[in-house]
Order: C-alpha cells, then sequence, then structure tokens
C-alpha cells in the first residue's frame, strides 16, 4: 500500500467518525428538532418586521391579489413540536393546504392509486380525490401551486406538522400572490438503529419515491408550479425531473421552478444522473440553499465520497454552462448547523427567494392565462 492510499484512507476515516458524531446529535433528530432563537448566529436574520424590509419592497406589485404578513381570517391548524407540545399556525384565507400520501408507494411507485389526497378544511384534514387538487390547479389561476417535499427520520405526522410550519414561517411572511401548497408525504421515519444504515435505506427510497412523485405531477395540466425539497426531499424532486425527462418531455406547457434546501443526494444518482442535470429541458431555473456548518449534510456527503469517489457535487452545477441554470445560495451566516426546516425556514434568503419564485410562477400563469383567452 503506498503512501498517497494511505493517506486517502485515513482521511476517509476520521471524516466517518468526525460524522457519526455530528449524527448522533443532529441526524438523529433530524425534522424534530426545534432550533432555539438564542442560537441563531445572526441575529439580522431573525424574521422580523424590519427584517423583510426587502422582501415587501414591492408592496404594489399585485395589488389585491397579495397575501400580506399576519393577514387574518384564515383557518388555524394545530402541529406538533418538539418535547410533547403543540404549535398553533394559521393558515391565510386565500391559502389551500393539501397533502399527498405517497408512504406506501416505494413498493410500487408507477401505481397512482397508492397516493392519498387531503385537504385542510377547518383545521382538520379531510379526504379529498386526486382529480380535485389537480382540477382546481388547474381551474383556479387565481392560486399559484408550490408542492413541498420533506426529508429524512419523518413520520406522517411529522410530515404535516413540519410543512404547515414551514409554511407558517417561511410562506406568510411575504408578499406574495394566494397560494396553493400541496405537502408531498412519504415513508422515512428510522427503521434501523444504527444511522447510518438506516441512511442508505432512506437515502435509497428517496430514488424510488421521486418515480412516485413523477406520476403525481404527470396528472398536472402543466408544469408551471414551483417544486421544493428539503434533504432527502431534494432528492425526491431531482429524481422525479430525471424520470419526467425519459417519459413526457414535450407534451405539458411550461417548465418547473426548483428549489432544494440542504440537499442529502445519493450517491448512485449524483453519478449517473446529477451532472446531465443542466440538460433538463423540464426545469426553467434551480436554487439551492447550502449550509456549510450542517453536520448531517456533510456526513451525507462522507458517504457519498465513500460509495463513489468520483462523487459530482450539487454545487458543481453553478459551474455549468448552457441548459438549466442553477444558483447556489450560502445561508451558514443566517442559519445554525441543525438539520432543520424549522431552521432553514427562518433564513431571510430562503425566503426571499422562495417568494420571489412564487411570484414569477404566477405571473406566468397570468399571462399564459391571458394569451389563451386572447386567442
Amino acid at each position: 500500500m503506498n503512501i498517497t492510499s494511505l493517506k486517502h484512507q485515513i482521511w476517509i476515516l476520521s471524516s466517518i467518525v468526525v460524522g457519526i458524531l455530528c449524527l448522533a446529535n443532529s441526524f438523529v433528530l433530524a425534522e424534530d428538532y426545534l432550533s432555539k432563537e438564542s442560537e441563531t448566529k445572526n441575529v439580522n436574520s431573525k424574521l422580523t418586521m424590519a427584517g423583510y424590509s426587502k422582501v415587501l419592497a414591492n408592496e404594489n406589485h399585485w395589488n389585491s391579489e397579495l397575501i400580506q404578513v399576519g393577514s387574518g381570517s384564515g383557518q388555524w391548524v394545530e402541529t406538533v413540536d418538539t418535547r410533547g407540545r403543540s404549535r398553533m399556525v394559521e393558515v391565510c384565507s386565500r391559502d389551500d393546504v393539501w397533502l399527498i400520501s405517497a408512504r406506501d408507494s416505494h413498493c410500487h411507485p408507477s401505481d397512482v392509486s397508492l397516493l392519498e389526497c387531503s385537504r385542510l378544511v377547518n383545521g382538520c384534514w379531510q379526504s379529498e380525490s386526486l382529480t380535485n387538487l389537480t382540477n382546481d390547479h388547474a381551474n383556479d389561476k387565481t392560486k399559484v401551486t408550490m408542492i413541498y417535499v420533506h426529508g429524512n427520520r419523518t413520520n406522517l405526522k411529522w410530515a404535516k406538522s413540519r410543512a404547515v410550519q414551514f409554511y407558517g414561517n417561511t410562506l406568510r411572511s411575504c408578499e406574495r400572490p394566494p397560494l396553493r401548497f400541496v405537502v408531498f408525504a412519504w415513508k422515512s421515519e428510522a427503521e434501523k438503529v444504527r444511522v447510518i444504515p438506516d441512511y442508505k435505506i432512506k437515502s435509497n427510497r428517496s430514488v424510488t419515491i421521486g418515480k412516485a412523485f413523477c406520476e403525481l405531477l404527470n396528472h398536472f395540466d402543466d408544469r408551471k408550479m414551483l417544486l421544493g425539497g428539503f434533504s432527502l426531499g431534494a432528492q425526491v424532486v431531482l429524481s422525479a425531473m430525471s424520470e419526467a425527462e425519459l417519459r413526457d418531455p414535450i407534451t405539458k406547457s411550461g417548465q418547473y421552478q426548483v428549489a432544494v434546501i440542504a440537499p442529502a443526494i445519493n450517491s448512485d444518482f449524483s453519478r449517473a444522473s446529477l451532472a446531465i442535470y443542466p440538460q433538463n429541458s423540464l426545469v426553467r431555473h434551480t436554487d439551492v440553499f447550502v449550509n456549510r456548518d450542517d453536520c448531517v449534510v456533510k456526513v451525507s456527503e462522507v458517504i457519498n465520497r465513500r460509495d463513489n469517489a468520483s462523487c459530482f457535487h450539487i454545487t458543481d452545477l453553478a459551474n455549468y454552462q448552457g441548459g438549466t441554470s442553477v444558483s447556489v445560495h450560502d445561508i451558514t451566516c443566517e442559519v445554525t448547523k441543525r438539520h432543520s426546516i424549522e431552521n432553514y425556514g427562518r433564513s431571510v434568503s430562503v425566503v426571499s427567494r422562495v417568494c420571489d419564485l412564487l411570484n414569477e410562477v404566477f405571473e406566468e400563469r397570468q399571462v399564459k392565462s391571458g394569451q389563451k383567452n386572447d386567442g
């Protein structure tokens, strides 16, 4: 064994040891952790009205269609929190919240009948047909659609609660058009005691679930929507985009806007599909939000390097010339190291950019709708 090879193995071993320590304190908690305000690095990143001066600059742009901070007369929903606590979140009166449960879809990802659809009505989840959701998207152009995919170690209860809390922290706090917020839930709770084998199960599953997510998207009449994914949820979204590109590249109008937060990418996918992602004609633009201090993401990258020495990193996409544009936003100074959507959802950069994307998608739908009516 030569010295270079030995040094490489020592580096990998030390990285894994550090990663395991991070996992013990952070990864097991995953989205269950609530970051404390006192741990926030940059006090200016806290979501105060003053902190949103930039976000709210164009206050007259959408006129009567705007959702304002603190708008009332909406419905309240009780969500679960850490340590047995609960939290009430208000859903704006002009917004709709839907849930697509794909928790059995990893067994048969192409079977759309396994997707269970619900809608939040008066603070309670009521069963709906998937057709009602897709028809609502097609016919009601006064709302913009966003589909959000959660990450690892999240059961159905947490999927509902964390997604609604993300809505409350991030999407209620800026100026935007009325929203159709769709939560995509998949089976990602812990299945093994050892966190790394458990992670690998969910990492591989997220690629498979991407096919089920693709089946869901194929039921919408157009691509004019925002797709958001956190952690392994980002892998679900990217896998769906790869799958959709192969199946149905031209029959539907528009392109998806994609925003991924603290993405954890599967090593096999990064080797086979991520490098050609910029050539995907279905995506208009992809925003990637990264935190260099996130222990969970660090560990996922170590695992990828161990499994795939030539791993292509998602941030490398920002250097790609031509094809789908990718923007990488380093928000390390705005958030803590905790791997939680509760933490990331309070980043001013995340809030500002996500709301900009919702406005862009909404404007595109209005333009297309106007052209159709004129013609």
